[in-house]
C-alpha cells in the first residue's frame, strides 16, 4: 500500500541525487550541451525569453539558472531589466557568477542557491518567471509550480523551455537512435554517460504537453500555450499567474 505522506517524486531521481549528477559534470555542461544540441540550445534560449518577453526595469525569476546562460540572455534581450537567478547546485552557481562577471552584468542579474519547493522569496516579488531544462527535475512539479506562481506578480509570464522525448514516425526513432549510440558516445569523451543517460531518459518519461499543461492548470496558471521546437526535441510552455 501506498504511504499517503510519502514525499512526492515525480523526477527519476531524488533531489539529493539530482544535485550530486549535477555538482560533478558541472565543468563540462555548457561545452557537452553546445555539442549535444548541435548549437540550438542558445536559439531556444533566445525563443524562450522572446516567449517572455521582458521589458526595461522588469524584475525576472529565473529558476534553476544553471550556468547563467538564461538570465544573461534576458538582460540582453532588455536592458535595464533585472534578474535573480537560482539553483541549488553549488559548482553550477559559481560557473554562472565567473560568466556574469565577465558580461559586467554582476548589477543587474543576482545569483543565489535555491530550492524551487521553498521559494525565499515575498509573494508577487516578480514580473515573470522562466526556468530553462529545470522542471523535469523537480520531484513535486505541481508544488514546484505553485511556488513560482506566488512569487510572480498576479497576471505575469512563467515560461517553461523543457527538453521534451519528439513524437512522430520520423523524429521520434531518429531521436532514440541519436540518444542511444551518438549521446553516449559524446559523453564518454566529455563527461558522465551515466548523466546523460538520465537526460535521455527522464525526457521520455516527461508527461506530453497536453498533460503538463494541465498540471501548471492544477497549479492556477491560466492561458496555458506550449510550442514544439526542432521537431519536438524541446517544448516551451507558458502560463499567467494569477
Amino acid at each position: 500500500m501506498n504511504n499517503p505522506k510519502a514525499p512526492r517524486q515525480d523526477s527519476l531521481i531524488s533531489a539529493a541525487e539530482n544535485r550530486a549528477m549535477f555538482e560533478r559534470i558541472a565543468g563540462f555542461y555548457d561545452g557537452t550541451n553546445r555539442i549535444l544540441s548541435l548549437g540550438f540550445d542558445g536559439r531556444w534560449r533566445r525563443r524562450a525569453v522572446q516567449t517572455l518577453g521582458p521589458v526595461p526595469g522588469g524584475r525576472y525569476l529565473d529558476v534553476g539558472c544553471g550556468t547563467g546562460d538564461m538570465s544573461l540572455e534576458i538582460v540582453r534581450q532588455a536592458p535595464g531589466s533585472t534578474v535573480v537567478g537560482i539553483d541549488p547546485v553549488q559548482n553550477m552557481l559559481s560557473i554562472a557568477r565567473e560568466k556574469i562577471a565577465r558580461a559586467g552584468a554582476d548589477a543587474l542579474i543576482s545569483i543565489e542557491k535555491g530550492d524551487v519547493l521553498n521559494l525565499d522569496f515575498e509573494d508577487d516579488s516578480f514580473d515573470a518567471a522562466i526556468t530553462a531544462f529545470c522542471i523535469r527535475n523537480v520531484t513535486d512539479r505541481r508544488r514546484g509550480l505553485e511556488e513560482i506562481n506566488r512569487v510572480i506578480k498576479p497576471g505575469g509570464l512563467l515560461v517553461i523551455l523543457e527538453l521534451t522525448e519528439p513524437n512522430g514516425p520520423v523524429m521520434k526513432p531518429l531521436f532514440r537512435i541519436y540518444a542511444r549510440v551518438v549521446m553516449p558516445a559524446v559523453t564518454r569523451r566529455m563527461s558522465s554517460v551515466s548523466a546523460y543517460r538520465y537526460l535521455a531518459d527522464s525526457m521520455a518519461d516527461f508527461p506530453q504537453p497536453e498533460v503538463f499543461s494541465k498540471l501548471m492548470e492544477a497549479a492556477a496558471f491560466t492561458h496555458l500555450t506550449h510550442q514544439h521546437l526542432t521537431g519536438g526535441i524541446v517544448t516551451i510552455f507558458s502560463g499567467q499567474a494569477v
